[in-house]
């Protein structure tokens, strides 16, 4: 095996033990949800939704 095929497999552990989201922020919103205080910015989701279509498409 090659010394760049062991990186790899490192690497592919690694990011297999790491976590991908952050637990307590994802309890945050949960929260926030859930007691009525989370509030939604449409404008700033619709942006985001136009920019990720765009960037889909080739726009950037």
């Amino acid at each position: 095996m090659s010394d760049e095929s062991r990186a790899i497999g490192a690497l592919n552990q690694q990011m297999a033990s790491e976590a991908h989201f952050d637990s307590a922020k994802v309890a945050a919103i949960k929260a926030a949800i859930a007691n009525g205080s989370y509030k939604v910015d449409a404008d700033r989701l619709a942006a985001n939704i136009m920019k990720h279509e765009d960037d889909l498409r080739g726009m950037k």
